[in-house]
């Protein structure tokens, strides 16, 4: 696991070892497990700079952290740009060079993109990378991928509501939302609080409820 808590706490407002940047860890290395992916990273959106900051790996390379990508720039810039999972081969070069830089044999053979978004804000995107020739993630590990992206950006974005409007209570908030909605980030605040091992089952409901939706 490579971060740079700096950024995290820069870019995604998550302090130092907090349960948020337990939870975000937690989710990145279901999700990269759950559709075998090699490694996996965080990107947070950078709205000074408009681009992608690199704040978060999982067997990933360190020399990431803090690299930009910038909006619609490979399969990760076009999953920020249209708020839709990518799939395909890797296209940025500046990810390829860093692999090599560390040592990884070879380049990336596919690569899954899926933004966070909550609303239609964007908060950053995740990744995940396989180097096996021949590998390619499939529509359903898009559909996966894409629902822990949905369940870090609700958590991230109800901590961001909680940092800026509860004057450091420590009240969960839902100002802004709907009733519905509200009610659906509070029982999800409640899961990363007190039992963020579930939060891969979260993942699952959130794929079926989109099954039933369609």
């Amino acid at each position: 696991m490579a971060m740079d808590r700096s950024f995290l706490s820069r870019y995604l407002g998550i302090a130092p070892s907090t349960r948020e940047e337990g939870v975000l860890r937690l989710l990145l290395e279901t999700a990269i497990r759950t559709v075998d992916a090699a490694e996996g990273s965080v990107l947070a959106y950078d709205r000074d700079a408009n681009d992608l900051r690199f704040v978060m790996t999982v067997n990933g390379p360190s020399s990431l952290i803090g690299q930009r990508v910038p909006i619609g720039a490979g399969l990760t810039g076009l999953a920020a740009l249209t708020h839709e999972v990518q799939i395909g081969a890797p296209t940025f070069k500046t990810v390829d060079d860093a692999n090599k830089a560390t040592g990884v044999e070879g380049e990336p053979s596919a690569v899954i993109a899926a933004p966070m978004v909550s609303g239609d804000t964007l908060i950053g995107v995740l990744t995940g990378v396989r180097f096996k020739p021949g590998y390619r993630f499939t529509t359903d590990d898009g559909r996966a991928y894409g629902n822990f992206a949905t369940v870090a950006a609700l958590m991230l974005d109800q901590h961001s509501r909680l940092r800026e409007l509860s004057g450091g209570t420590g009240d969960v908030t839902t100002a802004g939302f709907g009733p519905e909605e509200a009610r659906i980030l509070a029982a999800m605040a409640s899961v990363a609080r007190n039992r963020p091992d579930r939060l891969p089952r979260l993942a699952q409901l959130f794929e079926q409820m989109a099954d039933i939706a369609i």
